[in-house]
């Protein structure tokens, strides 16, 4: 009778267990037993892998080969990860500073010559063994986090911090890693806004799959956005919450449960009690089983943010807060355009580089922008305006039409909204002569009328006393979910343009771009502008708690801003 300590009957069974325990991808291992399998697809071959796996004799024997290499291995990677460490913390405790990087680079190399020295720890069939150095993939500020996920008895990670500071790189790591050595767990994203999910935790995810070196073991769908692996049925769902009945239907894949539990961005949830109700219906699974629930946001700029009530509710008992910045990380993390971006930042406005780098709640209440002035701009102030744009947001009988005027000085990074057309009940052809004339007219310093009529009606900056030229011509952005209403404006004389939605342009990033502006300087003239900006404010919780929602009303001219600075938002220029 054939023992699981003895090599198979079939050669190349035996080599493709030998070659996955030495740690070679399925696909990997697959060539190097059937060679001549080299003309197939890749496809062919990782279905030819999955199904050899799941017969009784391999998976045993793969189980085998794999717990003898790590009972044979003097020391564990979880226990060189620990001790790189507890090296950081003795630098620190004796320096009384941060250890430097060439000490975090010397201690990476040491631990870097014993992984690769050491084989990876069983963890069970269908466990893989790493190819990459996973204690290396992790900054600093995560080792604490990591060693709490390797008791493997389950956690609460919360994870605030500032832009660029590796929270959700760390995590996205941790699940993949747990996955691939526990075939019986699962894993859920959550994000507040689903339509964010493809280009942020999706992306975020198969970068880890990638970085583990294990990405051609999974099966990847954008529509539904979902990862299963092939060999054991695994999958990361992702699901957002702005719709209600989108999570009440989410179940693991038979066999597995949801060990994993990634809120992102948990600031923009209502607060605690809408993340209880769903890990609710999540936390269900084999009795004894650990659960792993991750929170990362960067911290709202509002001191009354529900998130800083709960860390320090979580300080108080005692719990972990892992703060990090991207300070923290390996300098060669960052890249130099990046951190020259963040340095232009601290030097032209403190307040948002302390809340956006270093992770600080820098405002007070439930304000958006609260750098909002409402008054006339200086003479000077226009003269000093680089950028003049225009924006439309679309409305008629609910909702006002508003066209706006923005000026913008990158010098002062501060954003004049100039002038502006708004009402209810305007047709397009209404609105298009409106804002046809508005867009003729040409500004003077007070108290200047040109006599001469070629001046008068002077669209150049040539002209003595100007302070900024006609412009009929000139680019109107314009909320590109009315096609039709865009066409029309083309067809009246005015060159409109769809304003795009996605990535930097989401409404998300559109209100950060314009929050981290030094200032926000309405004319009074524009009362609907002055009116919105003034008094827009993130949703309260019934409790009265502040969230990070943005509410979808009474925000007519901030879109229309918005749509108007479209070629500046993802500028670098624009800092």
């Amino acid at each position: 009778m054939w023992r699981m300590d003895e090599p198979l009957t079939n050669p190349r069974w035996e080599r493709y267990c030998q070659e996955r325990a030495a740690g070679k991808s399925q696909r990997q291992a697959m060539l190097a037993a059937y060679p001549k399998r080299v003309a197939w697809s890749d496809n062919a071959i990782d279905c030819a892998a999955s199904k050899l796996e799941g017969n009784a004799k391999v998976k045993q024997r793969l189980g085998a080969l794999m717990e003898a290499a790590a009972k044979a291995a003097t020391i564990t990677r979880a226990e060189i990860i620990n001790g790189m460490a507890a090296t950081f913390r003795a630098a620190e405790r004796a320096n009384e500073k941060a250890i430097s990087q060439v000490g975090v680079q010397a201690v990476s190399s040491i631990g870097r010559a014993l992984l690769d020295a050491i084989p990876a720890e069983a963890g069970g069939a269908g466990a893989r063994p790493f190819v990459a150095d996973f204690a290396l993939l992790l900054a600093p500020p995560h080792l604490p986090m990591h060693r709490l996920v390797a008791r493997d008895v389950g956690c609460d990670a919360w994870m605030p911090g500032g832009r660029m500071s590796g929270k959700s790189s760390g995590v996205s790591l941790e699940i993949a890693n747990g996955m691939m050595a526990h075939p019986d767990r699962s894993a859920v994203v959550f994000l507040k806004v689903g339509r964010y999910i493809r280009e942020g935790v999706y992306e975020q995810m198969l970068w880890a799959l990638d970085e583990l070196d294990v990405a051609d073991e999974w099966d990847c769908t954008v529509s539904p956005p979902r990862m299963v692996r092939r060999s054991t049925g695994q999958a990361v769902v992702f699901r957002g919450c702005d719709k209600a009945g989108k999570t009440k239907t989410i179940k693991a894949p038979a066999g597995t449960y949801f060990a994993y539990q990634w809120f992102e961005e948990t600031d923009q949830f209502s607060g605690m009690a809408e993340i209880r109700s769903l890990q609710q219906s999540l936390t269900r699974g084999p009795e004894g089983s650990p659960f792993f629930r991750f929170y990362t946001y960067n911290p709202p700029r509002s001191k009354s943010s529900w998130t800083f009530a709960e860390e320090a509710r979580r300080v108080a008992a005692g719990l972990p807060v892992w703060r990090s910045t991207y300070l923290d990380m390996p300098a060669e993390w960052i890249p130099e355009a990046a951190r020259a971006d963040a340095e232009a930042l601290r030097q032209a406005d403190p307040d948002s580089y302390r809340h956006e780098y270093l992770g600080e709640a820098v405002g007070f209440g439930a304000e958006v922008f609260p750098r909002t002035v409402v008054r006339a701009p200086t003479e000077d102030e226009l003269r000093g305006i680089d950028h003049h744009l225009y924006g439309v947001d679309w409305g008629f009988s609910a909702d006002p039409f508003c066209w706006l005027h923005v000026g913008y000085c990158r010098a002062t990074r501060t954003i004049f909204v100039l002038d502006e057309v708004s009402a209810h009940g305007l047709t397009n052809p209404q609105s298009a002569e409106l804002v046809r004339s508005r867009m003729s007219e040409p500004r003077w310093e007070r108290g200047y009328s040109p006599a001469d009529q070629r001046l008068a009606n002077s669209r150049t900056l040539d002209a003595p006393h100007l302070l900024w030229a006609a412009e009929p011509y000139a680019d109107v952005m314009c909320d590109s979910a009315e096609p039709k209403s865009v066409e029309d404006f083309r067809q009246l004389g005015i060159r409109a343009m769809g304003a795009p939605k996605q990535g930097p342009h989401s409404v998300r990033s559109g209100v950060r771009w314009l929050q981290q502006r030094a200032a926000i300087v309405v004319d009074p003239s524009c009362q609907l502008a002055a009116r919105e900006f003034s008094r827009y404010q993130y949703e309260l919780t019934d409790d009265g708690e502040v969230t990070g929602k943005l509410p979808d009303k009474d925000n007519h001219a901030i879109d229309a801003c918005r749509y108007a600075c479209a070629t500046l938002i993802g500028d670098r220029s624009a800092i």
